[in-house]
């Protein structure tokens, strides 16, 4: 069985972010848990994917082709690439093609899974739902459309995907994103407190790793930490790790008003390689947003051995389970309750860091790879 795959996240905007992860990890478990005639074929931008995103056996075992980046971004523009891309496909002859961008052609001709990490451009609409994602959204539902199965990445995105755009549940197959290996708690502590020098950070502190837009619902976790503060007295900090460029003003806008200088870090993009230690290193991991297709950072905070406050909406209770605290994401006072109650209880915070090792080992990329070859060929048939 020869199966495409769509790598564009490895070379665009998505390269860093949970598309491009989810990516490199599935391709991984994928070549690892195939059988020997499975060809695998990676359709991407560039010459290929690059030694710092895939391992060394897998890109040895993997076969990659080109495709064109248009930067016209609109309507006609987008169709001349997906015809493009199309065309490509059709020309290697694979039996089945696994979408995982969010920009997936509808004119394959051959049987097609699709990923669907999340609606939220649907979901929330707002400030995400302007003219070229409305365009990006009606590609991709076109593509899921005519999809043998949709995976969905959770049991809240499955619904999302039914419900605003009417895939029957039968074609929808739940399966959840993993965690490596690299996420565990670190025993060496000079190890930790090395890494996390070179960030300019100390101990103790909360940490939040991700994303700096709206429904990330930072303001509210800027108030609750305020309050925090305010009952505890505690000389802690709130670390907030990611790519936080075009938001920086607004920010330090927000720090400023609530007097929060000195008590909030913003360390920028912190590697894969660092993330562990990062993890390990804080007293818990705050996780407020509004809307999660999965929620990765969770879980490898989970597996990392940290205590989690997060939010009681969308997808993340199905990641934390019974192995965390979970709070109303627009309540400040709860939010900062939570804290407390993480802060004040040792043996909570050891009962919760066993759950979230437990919990987490239970969701692997082999075990999601293993489903996912299932899928294909089944499509293939």
């Amino acid at each position: 069985m020869r199966v495409g795959i769509d790598a564009r996240g490895l070379g665009n905007i998505n390269r860093w972010r949970g598309i491009g992860r989810y990516t490199a990890r599935l391709v991984e478990a994928l070549v690892r848990n195939a059988e020997g005639d499975t060809a695998f074929i990676l359709f991407g931008y560039g010459d290929g994917p690059g030694g710092d995103l895939l391992d060394a056996g897998t890109t040895d075992r993997v076969d990659w082709v080109s495709v064109p980046l248009l930067e016209n971004y609109s309507y006609p523009g987008m169709i001349a690439e997906h015809l493009l891309f199309a065309r490509r496909v059709s020309e290697t002859g694979v039996d089945v093609f696994h979408g995982i961008d969010h920009n997936l052609s509808p004119f394959l001709t051959c049987p097609s899974l699709v990923t669907v990490h999340d609606l939220i451009l649907l979901v929330l609409r707002g400030p995400y739902l302007g003219p070229t994602a409305w365009a990006w959204m009606r590609f991709h539902r076109a593509a899921a459309r005519r999809a043998s199965f949709v995976v969905a990445v959770s049991e809240n995105t499955a619904r999302d995907v039914q419900r605003i755009w009417g895939i029957p549940a039968e074609r929808i197959a739940v399966v959840p994103e993993g965690v490596t290996p690299e996420y565990r708690p670190l025993e060496d502590r000079g190890t930790v407190d090395g890494t996390l020098s070179r960030y300019g950070i100390r101990r103790p502190y909360f940490l939040y790793l991700g994303g700096f837009d709206p429904r990330k619902n930072l303001h509210n976790l800027l108030l609750a930490f305020k309050l925090f503060l305010f009952s505890a007295g505690e000389d802690l900090l709130l670390v907030m790790a990611g790519d936080c460029r075009g938001f920086e003003g607004y920010l330090e806008d927000e720090v400023e008003e609530l007097g929060l200088e000195g008590r909030v870090l913003f360390p920028g993009f912190v590697p894969e390689e660092d993330l562990p230690a990062l993890y390990g290193g804080a007293s818990a991991f705050i996780c407020v947003s509004l809307y999660e297709g999965f929620g990765l950072p969770v879980l490898e905070a989970m597996a990392c051995g940290t205590p989690v406050l997060a939010s009681r909406v969308s997808s993340i209770p199905e990641v934390v389970g019974e192995a965390g605290i979970l709070v109303d994401p627009l309540d400040p006072e709860e939010i900062a309750g939570g804290m407390r109650k993480l802060w004040v209880e040792p043996d909570l915070r050891a009962e919760l860091s066993s759950r979230g090792r437990e919990r987490a080992a239970s969701f692997t990329w082999d075990d999601a790879a293993r489903r996912i070859l299932d899928l294909y060929r089944r499509a293939a048939r």
